[in-house]
């Protein structure tokens, strides 16, 4: 699978979005839930970190358990809003942000804007480290 993910362009890790993507204005409007998430978030000063996951995802399971358990993780996360999306309840959303492999995540700064995204597995003190230094730009 993640051959297949590679092989789409993208690779296991965070890394930041290019400037020069202007896919962004012909998706439309944002979907609901990561409006509410985007409020909420610009309320309270912080990011909106999207989840993408499904049920039936080991790899995403494996997330969960090795890197959003983590003491370091947890406290990065707390300049987050955090929105965990099943990508077979909501595949409308999962289908905006190009998801095309799980687990996924996108991070979206205060204009909703994708400022990063990752596919695949992360290092925990790696991945606490990266959403210092993103809530810190």
């Amino acid at each position: 699978m993640y051959e297949a993910i590679s092989d789409l362009g993208y690779s296991p890790g965070i890394e930041e979005k290019q400037a020069d993507d202007s896919s962004d204005e012909n998706r439309g409007a944002v979907p609901d839930l990561v409006v509410s998430a985007l409020n909420e978030a610009a309320e309270d000063g912080k990011l909106v970190l999207l989840d993408f996951y499904a049920q039936w995802c080991i790899a995403c399971k494996a997330l969960d358990e090795s890197v959003f358990s983590q003491p370091s993780v947890i406290s990065a996360l707390e300049n987050y809003v955090f929105l965990k999306i099943d990508t077979d309840l909501h595949e409308e959303v999962a289908a905006y942000y190009d998801v095309v492999g799980m687990p996924t995540l996108v991070i979206l700064g205060v204009r909703g804007d994708e400022i990063h995204r990752s596919v695949g597995m992360l290092d925990p003190a790696e991945f606490s480290l990266q959403l210092d230094e993103l809530f810190e730009k």
